[in-house]
C-alpha cells in the first residue's frame, strides 16, 4: 500500500473525509476487493487450495531435472558426433602425413625391424600386413612365418596398437610351440654345454630319413659372418638366422636372449632396409641404428627391458659384428652330420617337416 492512499485510509478509518470524499474513497476500495478475488481465482484452481502438497512439489522438481538432463544429454551427444569426424581426421594425418616418413610407416618399420633382430628364425610377412588408424590410435596386425627347409610356413600373429605415440603391450599369438627362454636357445661361448650337443645329436638319431629339421646352434667361440659362412657351405643347409655378440659381458649372462640378424638365406632385412648394396653386417648395424633411434617403441615390441641399444650399437662400431650362433634348416641327416663336424658348443631343435 503506498503513502497517499495509507494516508486516506486513515482519514477514512477516522472520520475526517467528507460525504463525497467517502463515497469515491469506498467505491475504489471495491474494486481492489474485485482485483483480489480476480487473481486468487487464476491461481488456483480449487479456491480452498491454497498451497501444493509435497508430494506434486518433488514431482515438479522432478519433471524439471529429468527435463535438464535430456537436454544435456542431447547437447552432449551432438557435440561428441561433431567432434569425433574431427578427432578421426586428425588421426588420420598425425599418423599418414609425410608418406614413407609418416609416424605410421616409422611404427611399421620400427615393428619389423625390431621382430627380425630379436626373435631366431621369425620374420614379419610384410606383404600381408594390416594396419588401421583409430581415434588417437593406430593398430597393426603382423603376420609371422618361419622357414623350415626351403618352404616358408605361417607361425602366427603380433597385434601391436600405438596410442598416440605410445605402444601397448603386444598381443603375441603362435601356432607352433613356442620355444621358452628357459630352453636356452643359444649360449654363449662362456659356458659350456656338451649335454645339449649329445641331446640333440640323440633326437636326430631318432628322426627319420626325408625329413627337414630347424636347429639353433651356438659355437665353441665368436666368429666373424665370412668365418661362419665358410664353416658352413660345405653342408646342404640354409641360413637362416645369426645371434651376434653385442655385449661386452656376454660372458656373465651366457643365456640372455639373443640379438642376431637374418642370414645369407633370408631376405627379411633387405626388403626393408632397402640397402641392398650393403653388406650383411652393414645392414645389421643400419638397422640397429634405425630401432635405436625408436629404442622405446622396439623395448615394447619386442617386450625385453634389457635391448639397451645404444650400448649394444657402440660395441658392434668398436669390435665389429661376430657370431656365436645361428638358426639353420636343411636335411635331418645333413644337420647330423653338421653338428658332428663342427665345433658346435650346444644345439636345440626346434620344427621338424616331411622333405620339402
Amino acid at each position: 500500500m503506498n503513502e497517499e492512499l495509507k494516508a486516506r485510509f486513515d482519514k477514512y478509518k477516522n472520520g475526517e473525509m467528507t460525504e463525497e470524499e467517502m463515497v469515491e474513497f469506498e467505491g475504489e476500495l471495491e474494486k481492489l476487493e474485485t482485483y483480489q478475488m480476480l487473481l486468487d481465482e487464476e491461481m488456483f484452481d480449487d479456491p480452498n487450495e491454497a498451497s501444493i502438497s509435497p508430494e506434486k512439489q518433488r514431482a515438479i522438481l522432478q519433471y524439471g531435472k529429468n527435463k535438464s538432463y535430456l537436454r544435456i544429454s542431447v547437447l552432449a551427444i551432438i557435440t561428441t558426433l561433431m567432434i569425433l569426424p574431427v578427432c578421426t581426421l586428425g588421426s588420420y594425418l598425425y599418423y599418414g602425413l609425410g608418406g614413407n616418413s609418416s609416424k605410421g610407416s616409422e611404427f611399421i618399420h620400427t615393428a619389423a625391424i625390431t621382430l627380425s633382430l630379436t626373435e631366431p628364425n621369425l620374420q614379419i610377412d610384410t606383404a600381408n600386413i594390416k594396419s588401421r588408424v583409430e581415434l588417437f590410435g593406430m593398430k597393426a596386425d603382423f603376420p609371422l612365418q618361419r622357414q623350415v627347409g626351403n618352404e616358408q610356413k605361417a607361425a602366427g600373429h603380433e597385434e601391436i596398437a600405438l596410442l598416440l605415440n605410445r605402444i601397448k603391450k603386444p598381443n603375441k599369438s603362435f601356432y607352433y610351440q613356442e620355444i621358452n627362454d628357459n630352453d636356452r636357445i643359444f649360449i654363449h661361448p662362456s659356458k659350456k654345454e656338451k649335454n645339449a650337443v649329445r641331446n640333440a645329436e640323440s633326437i636326430l638319431k631318432q628322426l627319420p630319413d626325408g625329413t627337414v629339421s630347424e636347429a639353433f646352434l651356438s659355437f665353441d667361440q665368436a666368429y666373424s659372418t665370412k668365418e661362419i659362412y665358410e664353416k658352413l657351405k660345405k653342408y646342404d643347409i640354409r641360413v637362416i638366422w645369426k645371434a651376434i655378440e653385442t655385449e661386452a659381458n656376454s660372458q656373465d649372462r651366457p643365456y640372455s636372449r639373443p640379438i642376431g640378424f637374418p642370414g645369407k638365406d633370408s631376405a627379411a632385412i633387405t626388403t626393408m632396409t632397402n640397402q641392398v648394396s650393403q653388406s650383411e653386417d652393414q645392414q645389421f648395424e643400419s638397422a640397429l641404428a634405425y630401432i635405436t633411434e625408436h629404442h622405446k617403441w622396439a623395448e615394447s615390441i619386442a617386450d625385453r627391458k634389457d635391448l639397451n641399444l645404444s650400448e649394444r650399437l657402440s660395441y658392434i662400431k668398436q669390435n665389429g659384428v661376430n657370431v656365436y650362433g645361428v638358426v639353420v634348416t636343411g636335411p635331418t641327416r645333413e644337420i647330423e652330420h653338421l653338428i658332428q663336424s663342427e665345433p658346435i658348443n650346444a644345439a636345440k631343435l626346434g620344427e621338424v617337416e616331411l622333405w620339402n
